[in-house]
């Protein structure tokens, strides 16, 4: 893969700027290069992703993301607070439990779940 950035001092004074890229704040035109099985293979793996086959696998690991979420928001658990495999090991059991005890609340109190997001302009579709 090649990386080609402009020079703000380029980029910033053009007129067509705005052509290049898309972000309002860019001030220079980067363009990623890559080699043509490189560019295939993504390819490839961008029309699977719109089967069904793969939707249905992908719900799988959505509910795994969002324990993962959970427990980082919620819990910290973005870095460990202890040292030792014995001592990290049981952050995370307890880890697990309050997040199991904090589902088990939500159920019993009818919290709606967040709905899981497949696009990015999901957020602004009309719900009426």
């Amino acid at each position: 893969m090649i990386r080609v950035r402009s020079s703000p001092a380029d980029c910033r004074s053009c007129p067509a700027l705005r052509d290049c890229v898309s972000s309002p704040r860019a001030e220079r035109r980067e363009l990623t290069l890559r080699q043509q099985d490189e560019h295939q293979t993504l390819q490839h793996t961008r029309a699977l992703q719109q089967t069904d086959g793969w939707k249905t696998r992908y719900k799988i690991r959505a509910g795994v993301e969002g324990t993962i979420s959970q427990s980082v928001a919620r819990c910290g658990q973005r870095r460990s607070h202890y040292r030792g495999l014995a001592k990290t090991s049981l952050q995370h059991q307890l880890t697990g439990a309050a997040i199991n005890l904090a589902r088990i609340d939500a159920h019993l109190t009818e919290t709606p779940r967040a709905r899981t997001r497949t696009r990015h302009f999901a957020a602004l579709r009309p719900t009426g």
